[in-house]
């Protein structure tokens, strides 16, 4: 019901403009692997997370540049659960489904650090995409800070489904 993925700043790029869908300059939708993409059912699709005025990268870049984070490569500075919805939940609920979700994540990950919460209703199995800065505190320079290793533990992947 639940997937966790990282990314650094080179592959934030790709995968924001499939949660979006993103369009090119024709007005036709980029391709993606994903091939069960149903484009006539892409105007069901919906964001939950605050409407900004900038895009999700030059949000990302913003939010990371506000905190203490690393200037390398491999830094990951957004991180992503997807989820799915059940099989058994009945179409008229789904939409609840993936706002009670979308409550407990940002809960959890907090608002100020929301890039999106893409619902995908084009692809065969409706599935919400929430993606995050992973920010922390750091208690030894008293600022926030970029870290998804700290953000999202082994122990939090192993809790996220019964909390849930």
């Amino acid at each position: 019901m639940a997937n966790f993925a990282h990314y650094t700043r080179g592959s934030c790029t790709s995968i924001t403009q499939h949660n979006e869908r993103k369009k090119n300059d024709k007005g036709e939708y980029l391709k993606y692997k994903n091939g069960q993409i149903d484009t006539s059912r892409t105007h069901l699709n919906y964001n939950l997370a605050p409407d900004r005025a900038q895009t999700q990268l030059e949000f990302i870049k913003e939010r990371t540049e506000s905190l203490k984070c690393l200037k390398r490569k491999d830094v990951n500075v957004m991180a992503s659960w997807l989820i799915t919805a059940p099989k058994t939940l009945p179409e008229e609920r789904q939409k609840e489904f993936f706002e009670h979700s979308y409550q407990f994540l940002k809960e959890k990950y907090g608002e100020k650090n929301i890039v999106s919460a893409y619902v995908h209703m084009d692809e065969t199995t409706p599935h919400m995409h929430f993606c995050f800065v992973p920010v922390v505190y750091d208690r030894k320079k008293q600022k926030e800070k970029v870290s998804c290793k700290e953000c999202v533990t082994k122990f939090d992947l192993q809790r996220f489904h019964p909390d849930f």
